[in-house]
């Protein structure tokens, strides 16, 4: 089988999330119109000589919860980068951080106006990011980023393909190649990201198969798991296949889940070192997709291999690649 035209993500997987990046149960965001005064007088002006009293020409910028930002231990934060990473719409960027919050709870942080609009893909009515997790570079062990990504997150406002977030590497399937009756759409309700891939039957009229693809360089072959972010608005429920190296082949069954979107896990998928092709291979009809996430294997935790209850996530706080030991929990 041939495939053309196929975006590559060369990246080496992170270390699992709980070893490397704090997940936020809640990012804020603060210094919005009504708001601009609580910008001003930063805490970390007294501490650090890269914050200023107006945060002259610093867009990206963070307060960190005043249960962990204090006089005591200003110097072990103030003015350092912090990496953030947000999993619903697979942006990261690096911030600087200027203040504290003393309305966010432990872990949690305030962005700026611009580094929220940025993570959450310009919907700033949202208002609160729930996927989100962070680190600081060169910070104190708890909350430091693992060596080997110190330099490695950019704080470009651009968009990419695919990312390495925080624990493995997210894929935006609207950005893969595709084939057959497979478009590109944005109008489900209670969608606000920037496309997601509709299938709307297993062939083309001339007869292609409809699939997407995409190619993922591995450092190191081996298991991994997989998460497929879903729609399925029909009355049934629906079954694709994941396809591995055109070889390794998962028939998986798509739930219905009416305006919604869902997250289903496959676990100990095989990947060789180096250059891989993942697809999503339509056998049925009327699903929607937004990205694959590929992380280690295995999982500390409950085996999970169902579809995961949208109730539980919604109810969870933490960042997905926790929704295994989550959903075991609920």
């Amino acid at each position: 089988m041939k495939l053309y035209n196929l975006f590559t993500l060369t990246a080496s997987l992170l270390s699992i999330v709980s070893a490397s990046y704090y997940k936020a149960s809640r990012m804020t965001y603060y210094g919005g119109p009504g708001d601009e005064d609580s910008v001003k007088d930063p805490f970390c002006q007294d501490y650090s000589s890269k914050v200023d009293k107006y945060l002259t020409g610093v867009d990206y910028y963070v307060a960190i919860t005043a249960e962990i930002l204090s006089k005591s231990n200003a110097s072990s934060y103030c003015g350092k980068k912090i990496k953030i990473s947000n999993a619903e719409t697979g942006r990261s960027l690096t911030a600087l951080v200027v203040d504290k919050c003393h309305s966010c709870g432990y872990g949690n942080i305030d962005l700026s106006v611009e580094a929220f609009r940025y993570l959450s893909r310009d919907h700033l009515s949202q208002g609160v990011l729930r996927q989100a997790s962070w680190c600081i570079v060169d910070g104190p062990s708890k909350f430091a980023c693992p060596s080997s990504s110190s330099s490695s997150t950019s704080s470009s406002s651009s968009s990419s393909s695919s990312t390495v977030s925080a624990g493995g590497i997210y894929i935006q399937l609207e950005k893969g190649t595709r084939h057959g009756d497979v478009s590109k759409r944005y109008d489900i309700k209670y969608y606000s990201g920037s496309g997601y891939i509709y299938i709307g039957s297993p062939y083309s009229k001339s007869g292609t198969r409809s699939s997407v693809a995409a190619k993922v360089d591995l450092r190191k072959s081996g298991k991994y798991n997989i998460i497929i972010k879903y729609n399925n608005s029909s009355s049934s429920s629906k079954e694709n296949r994941i396809v591995v190296n055109d070889s390794n082949v998962y028939k998986v069954k798509f739930g219905k889940t009416g305006s919604e979107w869902k997250k289903l896990t496959i676990e100990g998928v095989r990947f060789k070192s180096g250059e891989n092709i993942i697809q999503v291979r339509a056998t049925d009809v009327f699903l929607n997709y937004i990205f694959i996430f590929i992380y280690e294997f295995p999982f500390k935790g409950k085996s999970l291999k169902v579809e995961i209850n949208l109730k539980c996530i919604m109810k969870s706080p933490f960042y997905e690649m926790d929704f295994l030991i989550i959903c075991e929990l609920c």
